[in-house]
C-alpha cells in the first residue's frame, strides 16, 4: 500500500498544473472516473528510461496534448513515447526571441494586457512554456522527433519555431499533418479543402492513435527542413508583427488586431436577425458563434478582448461586468442594426 502511495506521489508531482486541474475536474464530476485516473497515475510512476524513449512527440495546445496523453496510456507507449506540450495558441501575440526566457516574459506581458484570465492561467502557461521550450532543446542526440501540425496559424507557427530550436540537432524529425493525414485516411483527397479538422485539438484520442499507427511519413528532408527552419529563424526575429493567418499554405503576418472585428460584428447580426425581439446575449454564444464559425483558429480570449474593444467603441452595448463571458451580456448598437448585413 505504501509502495502504491510513493508511485501515486512521484507521478502527481510530474503532472502540469493544467493536467492535474483536468484530472481533479474528471474525478468530481464522474465518480467512476477515479479508478482509470488512479490505474493511470500508476503506470505514469513507474521510471521511465530515457534510453528506451524512441519518439519525442511535440504537440501545440494543452487540448491536444491531452488527447495524445490520453491516446498514449498504453503501458508500451508510455516508455517508448515522450509528449512535450507546447502551451497557448501562436496566431495571437509577439513571437521575437520565444525561444528564450525573456522572449517567452514578454510574449505574456503583451497577452496579459488583453486578455481576462482567472485562477493565475497566464502565470502557468508561462511557465509551461519555459519548461517546454527546455525540453526541446534538451532532446537527446538518439530520438526521433515527430511534431504535430495542422492547416493553421497557430500550428504551422509551431512547427516552424520548433525546426529553428532544432536547428543544430541531428535527430531525424517527422511531420504529421493531422488535416493531411485524416482526408488521406478518411476521405477523398479532392474533398480535403472543404472538411476539418481545423487543429490537432479537434481531432479525437482514437483517431490521433489511428494517425499515429498507421503515419508512414519519411523525416523531413534537408531542403524543406534548412527552409521551414529559415521561416521559424525569421519568426524568432520579428519585433513587429503580432497577428498571424495562415492562407494559401502560406503564413500572413500583420499587426492589425481588428481584423477579425468585421466577422463578429457580422456574426452578431445574423444572431439576431434569428430573435423575434432584440435582446442581450450572454457574451459566451456570441464568441462560440465567432469561434465555430471563423476560418482561422483562434482563443476564447482573443474574441473577448475584441469585443470588449468594440464596446469601448460604441459598436456593442452591454449588461453586467466586463470581467469574463460568462459575466456580460452584449447586443449591436441601435445605430448598427439599422446599417444592411
Amino acid at each position: 500500500m505504501m509502495k502504491k502511495i510513493n508511485q501515486l506521489k512521484k507521478s502527481i508531482q510530474r503532472l502540469s498544473e493544467a493536467d492535474a486541474k483536468k484530472m481533479l475536474l474528471l474525478t468530481l464530476i464522474n465518480e467512476q472516473s477515479r479508478d482509470s485516473m488512479l490505474q493511470f497515475l500508476l503506470q505514469q510512476a513507474e521510471e521511465r528510461d530515457p534510453s528506451k524513449v524512441q519518439t519525442v512527440h511535440i504537440v501545440f495546445g494543452h487540448s491536444p496534448g491531452g488527447s495524445l496523453k490520453t491516446a498514449f496510456r498504453n503501458p508500451d507507449y508510455a516508455k517508448s513515447e515522450e509528449i512535450i506540450v507546447v502551451p497557448g495558441n501562436f496566431s495571437v501575440g509577439p513571437l521575437k526571441d520565444v525561444h528564450t526566457r525573456d522572449g517567452i516574459e514578454a510574449r505574456f506581458q503583451w497577452l496579459e494586457q488583453r486578455y481576462l484570465i482567472e485562477d493565475d492561467g497566464l502565470i502557468i502557461c508561462e511557465r509551461e512554456m519555459k519548461e517546454a521550450i527546455e525540453k526541446i532543446k534538451n532532446i537527446p542526440p538518439h530520438q526521433d522527433i515527430l511534431i504535430w501540425t495542422c492547416q493553421n496559424a497557430h500550428e504551422q507557427i509551431g512547427l516552424r519555431l520548433v525546426l529553428a530550436m532544432l536547428e543544430q540537432k541531428i535527430n531525424d524529425i517527422y511531420v504529421l499533418d493531422t488535416f493531411q493525414l485524416f482526408h488521406e485516411l478518411y476521405t477523398l483527397p479532392q474533398l480535403a479543402e472543404d472538411h476539418y479538422p481545423r487543429s490537432t485539438g479537434e481531432v479525437s484520442t482514437e483517431d490521433l492513435l489511428y494517425f499515429y499507427e498507421h503515419f508512414q511519413g519519411w523525416p523531413l528532408k534537408e531542403a524543406l527542413r534548412h527552409s521551414l527552419c529559415k521561416e521559424g529563424l525569421n519568426l524568432l526575429m520579428d519585433d513587429y508583427d503580432c497577428i498571424h493567418t495562415w492562407k494559401y499554405h502560406e503564413l500572413w503576418c500583420n499587426n492589425n488586431e481588428d481584423r477579425e472585428d468585421d466577422f463578429i460584428i457580422a456574426c452578431a447580426k445574423r444572431l439576431q436577425e434569428e430573435q423575434e425581439e432584440v435582446h442581450y446575449q450572454v457574451a459566451a454564444r456570441l464568441i462560440g458563434e465567432v469561434l465555430g464559425h471563423m476560418e482561422e483558429l483562434r482563443e476564447v480570449e482573443w474574441i473577448d478582448y475584441r469585443l470588449r474593444q468594440l464596446i469601448q467603441q460604441g459598436i456593442f452595448s452591454y449588461q453586467g461586468e466586463l470581467k469574463g463571458i460568462l459575466h456580460y451580456k452584449v447586443k449591436l448598437a441601435d445605430a448598427m442594426n439599422c446599417n444592411p448585413t
